[in-house]
Order: C-alpha cells, then sequence, then structure tokens
C-alpha cells in the first residue's frame, strides 16, 4: 500500500523513505490539517530550481539514477552494493517532486499556482 498525492501534480510517495510533506521543502503550504491540501505559488519558482539544483550537486541523484539502471526496485542488499543510502533514496524522491512542481509550472506559463492534496 502507497500514499498519493493528486491535483495539479499527481504522484506515489517513494515507500518508507518520503514524508507526506516533502512537498513543503519546495514552497507548498498545507492549507488543512486533513487530506493536506497544498499549494504552491509561481513565486516560489526560484526556490524550487535552487532547491532542485541543491540536491542534484550533492550526487543523491545519480548514485540513485545508477543503480535503477540495473535495478528495478532497491533492498539492503542492492542499496550496498551501489553504496546508495536511504538517505540517498529520500533525496532522489524529494528530487522527483521538485522536479515534477517545476515541470508544472514549465508546461503551464499561465498558471500561478500549483493545488494537490497528499495522504497522510
Amino acid at each position: 500500500m502507497g500514499r498519493y498525492y493528486n491535483g495539479d501534480v499527481d504522484g506515489k510517495f517513494m515507500f518508507a523513505v518520503q514524508s507526506s510533506d516533502a512537498h513543503e521543502r519546495f514552497g507548498a503550504r498545507s492549507e488543512h490539517l486533513d487530506y493536506i491540501p497544498y499549494v504552491v505559488y509561481r513565486e516560489s519558482y526560484a526556490e524550487i530550481c535552487a532547491e532542485l539544483d541543491s540536491i542534484k550537486q550533492k550526487g543523491h541523484v545519480d548514485k540513485v539514477n545508477k543503480m535503477f539502471k540495473n535495478e528495478e526496485g532497491w533492498n539492503d542488499e542492492i542499496q550496498e552494493r551501489y553504496n546508495v543510502t536511504d538517505k540517498d533514496l529520500s533525496e532522489y524522491a524529494d528530487y522527483q517532486i521538485g522536479l515534477q512542481l517545476k515541470e508544472f509550472f514549465d508546461n503551464n506559463p499561465d498558471t500561478d499556482e500549483c493545488r494537490f492534496e497528499a495522504e497522510f
């Protein structure tokens, strides 16, 4: 069973490594305490790009991409073989969310906000 988010961006949180508030790292603001409705405003675009660059520069994304190029999933043994830590996986998962938000604004230039809900 997984946890999902949906709205202007849709996806599934990476199992056991990503929290439901991962979008907050990219400027999302929780609007309620139930299902966690979020909004990210276009004014956060520079923050989104800066956070993506920061994650990318630390090498987490490249390490996990290399692992997933050869493996369909992961476990402790696979992570050890590719020297991928839980932190690498968590940063990779957050990077994917940030990339989705960036692409939403890139693909919707006349939209000032991205709205979605995330499961607890």
